[in-house]
């Protein structure tokens, strides 16, 4: 990024209330410019290579492809290339697996505007933006590592795909739709939900999915 010109930034949201409300949050800010919107992980994908922002601000919920997976292949686009995680979604629980990903960044959609500038230009400036409350979380679990094989909730054996999968059983999706929602065969989807049955210790898929819907009415 030159000195002297405007960060470019694209913006990720399928909600364009929110690609609204970014354009007229960055609207006044010096040295700051929207190189192009997305409302998908294609479209985002497109607009990236398209447009070389610095930055990439994005949510993790649309259609197909999901955030996690738009992290991933964004990082893999462009090592170099900057993402911040703005999203309805718990930080607690979706954070730490973001900035494994790949992104430099995580702010709940709840946070004022201050705050989502804040964290767009500490990540610009080469930083990484954790909420007050999550970076203490961090640097506790940071020196007071927990023994190998611990987990401080059975999710974290999840892995992203499986997290992803028992996040939409909770909403009430099918098998099949998604398996459509994430582009994936309704055969791996069976997989996966196999997996989550071993992992998590529950017997039946039955209880699984009601496992699931409780812990998405808890969770959001």
């Amino acid at each position: 990024m030159n000195a002297h010109s405007p960060a470019r930034i694209v913006l990720v949201d399928d909600h364009p209330v929110m690609l609204d409300g970014y354009r007229n949050m960055l609207a006044s800010q010096a040295g700051l410019e929207i190189a192009g919107t997305a409302t998908n992980a294609a479209d985002a994908l497109t607009q990236v290579e398209r447009t070389e922002p610095d930055l990439v601000v994005t949510d993790l919920t649309f259609p197909g492809r999901s955030g996690l997976d738009l992290i991933k292949d964004l990082t893999a686009l462009r090592p170099d290339l900057r993402i911040l995680v703005i999203s309805m979604h718990d930080e607690t629980l979706w954070a730490e697996r973001c900035l494994k990903a790949g992104a430099k960044g995580y702010v709940m959609k709840e946070s004022d505007s201050a705050t989502m500038l804040s964290a767009i230009r500490q990540v610009l400036d080469g930083g990484i933006y954790l909420s007050p409350r999550l970076a203490a979380r961090v640097i506790s679990a940071f020196a007071s590592p927990r023994p190998r094989g611990s987990e401080s909730s059975p999710l974290e054996k999840l892995s992203d795909r499986e997290f992803e999968v028992f996040r939409l059983f909770g909403e009430g999706q099918t098998a099949k739709e998604i398996a459509a929602r994430l582009n994936l065969s309704p055969k791996t989807v069976a997989v996966h939900r196999d997996h989550i049955k071993e992992k998590m210790g529950y017997q039946t898929s039955a209880e699984m999915i009601r496992e699931a819907v409780r812990w998405v009415e808890a969770n959001g």
